[in-house]
């Protein structure tokens, strides 16, 4: 019974919503408009309601620029200072190191310097080694990207580092 009465009211819904529009105006000369009708009101056919469409603002597409998928790589990665069979005399235990690099540095990427395999502190494209006694030396530099891939590196350079001696004066 229930689901009958249930059914019954549902499809008188639809003709509720398309009930009239009514109006009327009352003693003082107020205008009203109402769903329900009231004594002396009048029926109103009201036009359909205005449909607007916004137009399209987005800025017209382009097309993709193609992404370049070769690699990027240094046209130069070079070691300034030492140079290769380069003799320091009486450094006082200081080399300077010096890189040269075309394009330049990309933001990213970092330089690593080796020392005899160990890799030492450096801050841009300039050092100085500190504590280098008398000998031959082997540095090597490496730039890395961001998950630490290399990306360019130099070839190895040996440098030696000489002092004067009363055996041997300059």
């Amino acid at each position: 019974m229930k689901l009958r009465t249930f059914l019954i009211v549902r499809s008188l819904l639809p003709a509720f919503a398309f009930a009239g529009t009514y109006k009327w105006v009352d003693k003082d000369g107020t205008v009203h408009y109402s769903d329900k009708p009231v004594q002396g009101a009048a029926e109103v056919d009201l036009p359909e309601a205005m449909i607007f469409e916004a137009p399209d603002v987005r800025p017209p597409s382009t097309p993709p620029v193609p992404v370049d998928e070769t690699p990027f790589s240094y046209t130069k990665f070079a070691f300034i200072s030492p140079k290769q069979d380069q003799v320091f005399w009486n450094t006082a235990g200081r080399v300077p190191v010096q890189l040269d690099i075309e394009p330049r540095l990309q933001r990213g990427h970092a330089v690593q310097l080796y020392f005899n395999g160990e890799r030492v502190a450096m801050n841009g494209l300039c050092t100085t080694l500190t504590d280098v006694t008398r000998g031959s030396w082997t540095v090597r530099a490496v730039v890395v990207g961001p998950d630490d891939k290399e990306i360019a590196t130099t070839g190895p350079v040996t440098f030696h580092v000489r002092q004067h001696s009363i055996a041997k004066p300059p």
